[in-house]
Parts: C-alpha cells; sequence; structure tokens
C-alpha cells in the first residue's frame, strides 16, 4: 500500500564504520517499500558518563565488536517493532526502551532508533528535517570547517580521539552559502599559510594533523588562524572553535592537564586562566570541553567569565539529568546531541526541547555514524551551530537544504552563537 508506514521487518548486521571501527547497521523497511538505513558507531573520544554500548569481547574488533549487540536487535527488539508506524518515533522509542538500554546496549538502541526516524521520514515522503521539526524546520545553522587536528604532537600517550580540534566558523553572514564561501576562502588561506610557514602539506579541506616537533606549543596555531583570517578579509566574521576533550588530558591522580596546548602539567586554575585568556586574546567564539567531565564548578566559572559559546559534550554526555545540573548552575551554554550518547531519538528531542526552554544552545554531531542526517537534525531541531559542517558533503546537505526551503530558508548568523558577545549583537539573518 502506497501510504503503508508500518514496519515491516527489522535486520541488524555488524559492518564497519567510516573510521574503521566495527559498528551496527540496522536497516527497517515498511509496508510502503521505504527503507531507513542506519550505522552506529563509538566516537573518538568517549565521555565516562555515556551511555553504555554492548562489546563483545574477545580478541575481534580489540574487543569491540558488536555481534552480541546485533543480536539483540535481531533476536529481541526486532519482533516487538513489527507492526508499528514508523513514522509514530515516540511510540516506536517507547518499544525499544522497554527492552533495556543496558541490557540490548546503547549502541544498539541508538541504532535502531535512527533507522526508524530514516524510515519514518522515507515512508511519509517529506525530507527528513521536516519529519523532525514540521513547519518549525526552516533555519541553517552557523558553520564550521576543521582546520588542524592532532592529540600526539607533544607526546601525549593517551589517545585523544586527534583533539584538539580547531576550526573556523564562519557567523556573521546574511546566508549559509555566503557562510560556506567564505570558510573556503579561509581555508585555502590557510592551507597556504600551512605550506608556508610549517612545510606541512597535506589533502586540502581534510584538516590537518600536525606532526610532532613542528610547533613548540599551540599558540603558534592560534597566531596563524587568526592570520588565516585577517588575510582573508573576515576579521569579525569568521572565529575559532576549538574542542579540546580535556578530559583526555586530565590525570586524575595528579589532577593535573597534561600535553594540552603544549608538554607540560598545568594545574585545574591553570586551565581556566588559560581558556579565559584564549576567549579574551584570540577569535575564538567556541570552545568544547575546556576541562574535565566532572568539573561542573569550573565550567560555570569559565562561562561566567567569558562571553563566548562554552560547549558541553563529556560534561553532559546528552544525559538529560545532568544537563539539568549544568542549566541550574549555568556550567556552560550548550551541548552536543549524540543520539549514540544517550539511545533513541525521542531522548534527543526531550535534551533539545530542555536546552531550549533554558537558553542553552544545541550542537548536532554526525561524528557516531548519522552522518549527513545530523545536517537534517540541526535545521528540524532549530540548532543554532554545527559542529565542522562547513563544506564537504556536510556543506553540500546543508546547501540543499537551503535550495530546497527556497524563500522560506533563514540562516542563525550571529545569534546561532550562545555568549553575550553574539545574543547582544546578532540578528537572525535572512534569504
Amino acid at each position: 500500500m502506497r501510504n503503508d508506514t508500518r514496519i515491516i521487518s527489522v535486520k541488524a548486521f555488524e559492518a564497519y564504520s567510516d573510521r574503521m571501527q566495527a559498528a551496527i547497521e540496522v536497516i527497517v523497511e515498511t509496508g510502503n517499500g521505504k527503507i531507513g538505513k542506519a550505522l552506529i558507531s563509538p566516537g573518538l573520544s568517549v565521555g565516562s558518563h555515556e551511555g553504555k554500548p554492548l562489546y563483545d569481547g574477545g580478541k575481534r574488533f580489540g574487543g569491540k565488536g558488536v555481534l552480541n549487540a546485533v543480536r539483540n536487535i535481531n533476536e529481541v527488539i526486532a519482533p516487538k517493532l513489527v507492526g508499528l508506524d514508523s513514522a509514530n518515533q515516540f511510540e516506536c522509542d517507547e518499544v525499544i526502551l522497554s527492552c533495556g538500554k543496558e541490557k540490548m546496549g546503547t549502541n544498539a538502541v541508538a541504532a535502531v532508533s535512527t533507522a526508524v526516524l530514516f524510515a519514518g521520514a522515507n515512508s511519509t515522503g517529506v525530507p527528513l528535517y521536516e519529519h523532525i521539526g514540521g513547519v518549525r524546520a526552516f533555519t541553517l545553522p552557523v558553520p564550521a570547517a576543521l582546520a588542524a587536528s592532532g592529540s600526539n604532537r607533544y607526546e601525549n600517550p593517551v589517545q585523544c580521539g586527534y583533539k584538539p580540534t580547531y576550526c573556523f566558523v564562519a557567523y556573521d553572514f546574511n546566508t549559509y552559502t555566503d557562510a560556506s564561501k567564505a570558510l573556503w576562502e579561509v581555508y585555502m588561506a590557510w592551507y597556504d599559510l600551512m605550506v608556508e610557514k610549517l612545510k606541512i602539506k597535506m589533502q586540502p579541506i581534510a584538516g590537518m594533523a600536525i606532526p610532532q616537533h613542528k610547533i613548540e606549543n599551540d599558540y603558534l596555531l592560534w597566531d596563524l588562524l587568526k592570520q588565516a583570517i585577517d588575510i582573508s578579509g573576515y576579521t569579525g566574521k569568521v572565529g575559532l572553535q576549538v574542542d579540546l576533550a580535556a578530559n583526555c588530558f586530565y590525570d586524575r591522580e595528579k589532577m593535573v592537564y597534561s600535553g594540552l596546548f603544549e608538554r607540560g602539567e598545568r594545574t585545574r586554575q591553570e586551565q581556566i586562566e588559560m581558556i579565559v585568556s584564549m576567549a579574551s586574546d584570540y577569535p575564538f567564539v567556541i570552545i568544547e570541553d575546556p576541562l574535565m567531565d566532572d568539573d561542573f564548578e569550573g565550567f560555570a566559572e569559565i562561562t561566567a567569565r567569558t562571553d563566548i559559546q562554552i560547549t558541553c559534550d563529556d560534561l553532559i554526555a546528552s544525559d538529560i539529568n545532568r544537563l539539568k545540573t549544568a542549566i541550574r548552575m549555568k556550567a556552560g551554554n550548550a551541548l552536543r546531541l549524540v543520539t549514540s550518547q544517550v539511545g533513541t531519538f525521542s531522548e534527543i528531542t526531550r535534551l533539545a526541547l530542555e536546552a531550549e526552554e533554558n537558553n542553552f544552545g544545541i550542537v548536532p554531531c554526525g561524528e557516531r555514524g548519522e552522518g549527513l542526517a545530523s545536517c537534517d537534525y540541526a535545521v528540524g531541531l532549530n540548532a543554532g551551530s554545527a559542529h565542522e559542517y562547513g563544506m564537504c558533503y556536510s556543506g553540500n546537505r546543508l546547501l540543499q537544504i537551503e535550495s530546497e526551503l527556497g524563500r522560506r530558508a533563514r540562516f542563525f548568523a550571529s545569534s546561532g552563537i550562545r555568549g553575550n558577545r553574539f545574543q547582544l549583537q546578532g540578528s537572525q539573518g535572512g534569504i
């Protein structure tokens, strides 16, 4: 039947993620022949407060195979979903959660829920962003483009997921198209500076992984990143973003940060002072995870002493109770939304609503397998900014959404970034 949006089959497989890790792939098929396909994998830097994925153990994939999670989907969750309406995300997610998130594994729950979401959109014939946000889904987020990465340039022995990652953020423009074009121009200037100043030549658009012994500290990077913006003529219109994943660099026994920005150690208060200086002396507009993932008080101090967006990923870990604590303590002013951290998309929606009601920004992320769908998440959930969505495939998807929306499309511009500097100066742009 043409309008039959009921689920007729759910199948899960073990697959590879785009980062060569074991991932869960789920295919949901509906009565009208439409499918939703999702692939969920863990992140490279995983916070201690995230929902727990189910891994197989043993030698396969270094112990992180997902055959048991796949079996849970096929044998436990799938039979309960058959016959339900894929367009009713909340009902499907309630059934998924009734199977037990801890027993099934957060990765299994997230993969099925995401596949149902995609199937629901495809079976009803509407774009994913509209399926998520309805008539409110027409505003494009502020984009960023990855510029530099690397966690071992100062011989840090801990795997930190290539953190810190630095990005250019284009915020003071009338349209997403204009912002995306500016990012390209700034990135080309950055690429030339890397070749000239540091003799680093890598694939453009992929972000520069800074090798060891090329620079003495990250302050040089900040100067060069700022120079790229100035050379391009976008001073005050393009800024910087950094995801520090500071939890990776924190030694809990010694209570110091080690190998972050430079060789050597830094106390908690020294780390706070460094972040405050970054926000005042350089064109940083977004700083993510500047401290370890239990330091609500430190996040609150940084938020109070800066006027930019302080994004919480590991601190909140897409957990509704931790979000409420952060809101109450004014610890940060935006959070990363990651389905695989919490489980179902309905829970993500609840997080987004809680944040919106308390003037807390949301930043969807596609690093865990959602891919281009996270661009639709950003528009559907009214996210002010998006994580590294400036160019390449994600940029193409947002350009396509902007074109589909036509005259309805709007661009968040400066108001998409949290912090007094932007909330006071910016108004929403438009086409």
